[in-house]
């Protein structure tokens, strides 16, 4: 059959052949050289191993011509194909999409402006591994940040994973898709789906997934969980529950390569999680007797063996679009809050984040005359009658005016802004 019908839906690639010393043509029945009769079918018939066939990748070649990238042709529906025999190496087609060039230049620009180096497409020397954006960080440790927009299987991310730490490579996988296969299988991250123009203009990109914080609970009365190590009643010691925690994504890829920001991996009930921590947490995690587990891969499914039932040649159901129906696939980023049975050696309660916290006086009041009052409230820009006491050092402020204030801007600069 003549797979020269029309372009093609199908990613096709090029092919370099050592036989005929040149380039094959897919769409052509000849492949381009007539004077080889019936070249195709030789190829198809050709069964040594792939390196003895003589077919190969130009384009790799090019990038790498130190490591070649064997191919190997073959039908599906009537087209012609050449793929790489190198599962790990990506097909070459129409190229990456502009929503996945623009999340590479965001990691590399965030983190060229934390002062760390950052190279795209690093290809390693053996062509197992290549990293979308490879940096350098604190003490030359390397972080590889992978946007994964495609549909990826875990087995095949987590071996893509495996081979980078192999090479002293921390990965960073990052999605769109909160029921992306990866997720939890390595350590990831994930923000909104956004258009390539609001990836590229510097705009704020929250990570919703991915990132977590340490918080603390009192084992008492005051708590509605059980003591997560006793598994009921009440410890009155300290427990941690981890809780999704919205970061900047250009904040996250400099803390990560400062080392700020660490890979955790732990388990709630029978599913491993994986996510970052600052290192804060981390080490009040580990020193307190929180292990990290190990990663355990997924036991092999078990093969159905299926008996044959001779079926009812008379038995004959028209299946409607109702029939087809199945239930939506759940999210695996389902943001839950994890709570691991560790007791943290802790006497105080954890300080909550400041807002604005007043230092600990009697309420402060204004005690003027009042010419001083009207002098003040010109300079407040207030009426003298809407004029009242900062709440952190007493100064007299708008306090019920237009526009009024809670403090002075130096106590909101001190304390933090309300």
């Amino acid at each position: 059959m003549d797979s020269t019908a029309g372009p093609s839906y199908y990613k096709r690639n090029p092919v370099f052949s050592v036989l005929v010393d040149g380039l094959l043509d897919l769409d052509r029945a000849d492949l381009g050289y007539p004077q080889f009769k019936g070249l195709w079918e030789l190829l198809l018939a050709d069964k040594r191993s792939v390196e003895e066939r003589g077919l190969y990748c130009p384009t790799c070649y090019k990038q790498n011509p130190g490591q070649i990238e064997w191919m190997y042709v073959y039908t599906k529906r009537g087209l012609r194909i050449a793929a790489h025999h190198n599962s790990d190496q990506r097909d070459h087609g129409d190229g990456e999409s502009d929503q996945h060039k623009a999340l590479k230049e965001r990691f590399a620009r965030a983190a060229e402006l934390g002062g760390f180096r950052a190279e795209l497409e690093v290809c390693a020397a053996d062509g197992r591994r290549r990293t979308d954006v490879l940096v350098t960080g604190a003490n030359g440790r390397q972080i590889g940040f992978e946007p994964q927009l495609s549909y990826a299987t875990a087995p095949a991310v987590r071996k893509r994973d495996s081979i980078a730490r192999e090479e002293g490579i921390t990965p960073v996988w990052h999605v769109l898709d909160a029921k992306a296969p990866l997720i939890d299988h390595v350590h990831w991250s994930r923000t909104d789906n956004l258009p390539p123009e609001a990836i590229r203009n510097d705009r704020d990109m929250l990570v919703r997934g991915g990132v977590r914080h340490l918080e603390l609970d009192k084992c008492d009365h005051t708590n509605p969980q059980p003591c997560p190590v006793r598994r009921s009643g009440r410890c009155g010691n300290w427990h941690p529950r981890w809780e999704p925690r919205a970061r900047q994504l250009d904040d996250l890829v400099r803390d990560i390569a400062a080392g700020d920001y660490l890979p955790l991996t732990t388990k709630q009930s029978q599913r491993i999680l994986r996510f970052w921590i600052s290192r804060t947490d981390f080490d009040l995690f580990t020193d307190s007797g929180g292990q990290e587990a190990s990663p355990e891969e997924p036991a092999p499914k078990k093969k159905r063996i299926r008996i044959p039932v001779q079926r009812d040649a008379e038995c004959i159901r028209t299946r409607t679009e109702s029939d087809c129906r199945s239930t939506p696939q759940p999210p695996r980023d389902s943001g839950e809050v994890v709570r691991p049975a560790v007791t943290i050696t802790r006497t105080t309660r954890p300080q909550p984040h400041p807002t604005f916290v007043p230092p600990p006086r009697e309420c402060p009041t204004i005690n003027v005359t009042w010419d001083q009052r009207q002098a003040a409230a010109i300079k407040a820009g207030c009426k003298p009658w809407e004029l009242g006491p900062c709440a952190g050092c007493g100064t007299p402020i708008n306090r019920y005016g237009l526009h009024p204030a809670h403090a002075c801007a130096p106590c909101r600069a001190r304390y933090g802004n309300r």
